[in-house]
């Protein structure tokens, strides 16, 4: 069957840790690291395969005396081993579109990867706690950079 009815549909919010790789000027103040937001919808087409789409707050940071903040939005396809219920580690691969802005240098916006790999613990039969960690790579005034993060978050499966 192209989909199984009881793993098809789920929503969720996480949050946590952002970290923008990129080089500080030595003297200059540079913050990498805020909080980080993403509020995600997807489905399965089975028990292993599926995807989902997010809205995500990538963060703002302080870079060489420089305000930058970036939002975004995401579409992976998710891949991963079912562990009783409501219970999974995956790995997610697909295309990220943000918007950051950079105080002085202007606004960005475009395409890039993004990848990431997660796990999530059935709590009920339709709630989850998750984990993920990805990597999203982002356009800045000046060139791309890769913006790293851990999230922890709640799912709900629709059955």
């Amino acid at each position: 069957m192209p989909y199984e009815r009881g793993f098809w549909g789920h929503a969720g919010i996480s949050a946590g840790q952002s970290d923008l790789d990129v080089s500080c000027t030595p003297g200059l103040p540079c913050d990498t690291k805020d909080d980080f937001y993403r509020a995600f919808a997807g489905g399965r087409f089975n028990n292993a395969v599926g995807m989902e789409v997010g809205l995500m707050h990538l963060g703002k940071f302080d870079v060489n005396g420089l305000d930058a903040d970036g939002w975004g939005l995401d579409l992976a396809l998710v891949a991963g081993i079912p562990i009783g219920a409501n219970s999974s580690v995956f790995g997610k691969v697909g295309v990220a579109y943000a918007e950051t802005d950079v105080d002085l240098a202007g606004s960005e916006s475009g395409f890039g990867p993004r990848v990431g790999i997660g796990a999530q613990i059935g709590l009920t039969q339709n709630w989850a706690l998750r984990g993920d960690i990805d990597r999203y790579r982002v356009r800045f005034p000046g060139g791309k950079q890769d913006v790293d993060t851990a999230t922890i978050g709640v799912q709900y499966t629709f059955r």
